[in-house]
């Protein structure tokens, strides 16, 4: 992980590795490849994450929180199509917040 830091890079194959363990889809249902269990649990795998590399820990949730609107609102084809590989790292998820406050004030 020092090295990593020191170089500012990532290491390249985290995200399937981590899948493979279980650990991308902890809290997606079973159906779709993730492991069924109750968002605390996803959250102490965070933590523990956090404790030693941050940057694991928080691209980590930002991937796994990628899928969320596809669990709560996605077509069932949508579902089938992205959540098994959001959950086994297959795909690196990723999601991008706007304000639409921010977007008048730059209009003026």
């Amino acid at each position: 992980m020092d090295k990593y830091e020191a170089e500012e890079a990532y290491p390249e194959g985290l995200f399937p590795i981590l899948g493979q363990a279980g650990l991308l889809g902890l809290a997606y249902p079973e159906e779709w490849g993730g492991g069924g269990q109750p968002y605390e649990v996803y959250l102490q795998v965070l933590e523990e994450f956090a404790a030693r590399w941050a940057a694991v820990a928080v691209a980590t949730s930002v991937h796994s929180l990628s899928g969320h609107p596809l669990v709560q609102f996605g077509s069932r084809a949508q579902q089938e199509r992205w959540l098994p590989d959001i959950a086994t790292g297959a795909v690196i998820g990723g999601y991008s917040l706007s304000s639409r406050r921010r977007a008048r004030t730059r209009q003026r």
